[in-house]
């Protein structure tokens, strides 16, 4: 494994070169300035690399303030419509059912449920007929069997990223802030402190599954950089660390993620790029290529919500619904309710906030099961607090609950409660101890460091572990181990057509008994 450390090498410009918009005109000559290059001239003119320097062939790279390069004219690229395939069957609507739930069920997106059905209003009623569609991208009517045959992972006409390289180049951009001042006394202040522990963690992490992949026959390259400038202002990073590398871990800092996966959004292929940190999707929605080894939870929702349908077809569910900041939560939830039963026939709802669910006692039935669903999640840790308090006090009344992955946290829940209730939840990544490979790579990590890997350090290792799938067998030297095993984040990539990018939907369901959570066979 080669790890190569970047210093400072160029001046406080760069800032602004990540920030530059369209400054020459289209078909017309240019005159060289300070900082210019072929690559930031061709995205600012909607050009491609090879379109600019095919135009200016006698000019030598780099380029010299003065020089005059000529802009030539943008190619238009058309782009073809995706192709609609009617089933061949309709689908009524029955009481309950939404654009959501309905598109759920044929695995297409309700945008394309609607295109397709145009001439229904956005309301649906009970007994339209929708015509489902199938959807077939114009550049991917067919599979080739090769890339079925690699494994690799086709979802509806989108690929996850192919890396051509034999070697894996990974550039970790963190912010280790090593010329930043520091305070009176020569400490760095608590959160710079904290912001080095972690980008230390999550090196760390990417150190260890890189000699792991080595171990099996990759070929790994880490180049590590640290993303916050000196006291100088100049930064140790360059648009050639970006263009060099094969993937990119970071960085941490929104401003940063902001700025950089616009540049890679540019880039052709587009170099993919994991999103260490819990940012907002706004952060990083730039670039389609960036990925989170974080399960949606909306799937997790979905999935719990077929499986509260399966579970107890007869039964009436109090759902309490809040209609707050988890609505999106909510709406998958009775998604996945109604594509079990049809329709949200079975669902009682008892409207709630973050604070209380006042009611819900005089909803139950002491001569019979009493099943609650409570989609929403870490905005609604009061109303929780509320509902246990309540079921307590009436604890002659048989409970279920199903609720969100978030109350597994949740310190103020009691175990004999949870376990009254079999408390159940969608849990999407967790460390299989049992796993003899698991093992034997957390004992690397002792070995490496002498203690045990953080939550950072794992998220590092994974992600590693999930870009090496993407080299191909054809791509990196002969095995001479097992590839690593993902030590904690389980991956189930779908395309989310919205967000316009693969997310992961892993999801499997655990129940709360006899003090501990226990997955469901059937879930």
């Amino acid at each position: 494994m080669n790890i190569l450390l970047n210093r400072p090498m160029i001046g406080a410009c760069i800032a602004w070169l990540f920030l530059c918009t369209s400054i020459c005109n289209a078909q017309s000559w240019y005159t060289v300035l300070p900082g210019d290059t072929f690559a930031r001239l061709a995205r600012a003119n909607s050009l491609t690399m090879e379109e600019l320097t095919e135009a200016n062939q006698s000019v030598a790279s780099p380029l010299a303030p003065g020089h005059q390069i000529w802009i030539p004219a943008a190619k238009e690229l058309l782009v073809a419509a995706n192709t609609v395939v009617w089933r061949g069957a309709t689908h009524e609507v029955v009481a309950g059912e939404t654009w959501y739930g309905i598109a759920r069920q044929y695995e297409i997106t309700d945008t394309e449920l609607k295109d397709a059905n145009g001439h229904i209003v956005e309301t649906l009623d009970i007994g339209d007929r929708l015509q489902v569609p199938t959807i077939v991208p114009a550049d991917t009517t067919q599979v080739v069997s090769s890339e079925v045959d690699s494994g690799m992972e086709i979802t509806r006409g989108r690929r996850l990223p192919v890396l051509s390289s034999d070697t894996l180049r990974v550039l970790a951009m963190l912010p280790f802030m090593l010329e930043v001042d520091t305070v009176m006394g020569g400490e760095f202040d608590a959160k710079t402190t904290r912001l080095r522990e972690v980008s230390l963690d999550f090196f760390h992490g990417m150190e260890w599954a890189s000699e792991l992949l080595q171990d099996s026959g990759y070929a790994v390259q880490l180049r590590v950089v640290d993303t916050e400038p000196d006291t100088l202002g100049t930064y140790a990073w360059s648009e050639s660390d970006l263009i060099w590398s094969d993937v990119i871990l970071g960085p941490l800092r929104s401003s940063r993620m902001d700025s950089i996966n616009r540049v890679l959004s540019q880039t052709l292929p587009q170099t993919p790029q994991w999103v260490l940190t819990s940012l907002k999707p706004a952060f990083w929605s730039h670039h389609a290529a960036s990925f989170s080894l974080r399960s949606d939870e909306r799937d997790g929702m979905y999935k719990l919500g077929s499986l509260v349908a399966r579970n107890h077809p007869m039964d009436t569910i109090l759902f309490l619904e809040t209609r707050g900041k988890d609505v999106d939560l909510e709406t998958a939830f009775k998604a996945g309710y109604s594509s079990i039963r049809g329709s949200l026939e079975g669902l009682e709802f008892l409207a709630a906030n973050n604070r209380f669910a006042e009611g819900i006692t005089a909803k139950m039935d002491t001569a019979k099961l009493n099943v609650v669903a409570i989609p929403s999640g870490k905005y609604s840790q009061s109303m929780y607090a509320y509902v246990q308090t309540e079921l307590q006090l009436a604890d002659s009344f048989p409970v279920r609950v199903y609720a969100h992955p978030a109350t597994a946290e949740l310190e103020f829940l009691e175990r004999d409660f949870m376990t009254r209730s079999n408390w159940t939840i969608p849990v999407s990544n967790r460390i299989d101890w049992s796993d003899p490979q698991v093992q034997q790579q957390t004992l690397r990590f002792r070995e490496m460091y002498g203690t045990d890997p953080t939550a950072y350090s794992i998220l590092a290792f994974d992600a590693l572990v999930e870009t090496a799938k993407w080299m191909g067998q054809d791509k990196r030297a002969a095995p001479v181990g097992a590839s690593p095993t993902p030590i904690e984040h389980g991956v189930q990539w779908t395309w989310d057509e919205p967000a316009a990018r693969f997310v992961n939907s892993n999801w499997h369901m655990r129940m709360f008994s006899d003090g501990d959570w226990a997955r469901l066979i059937n879930d």
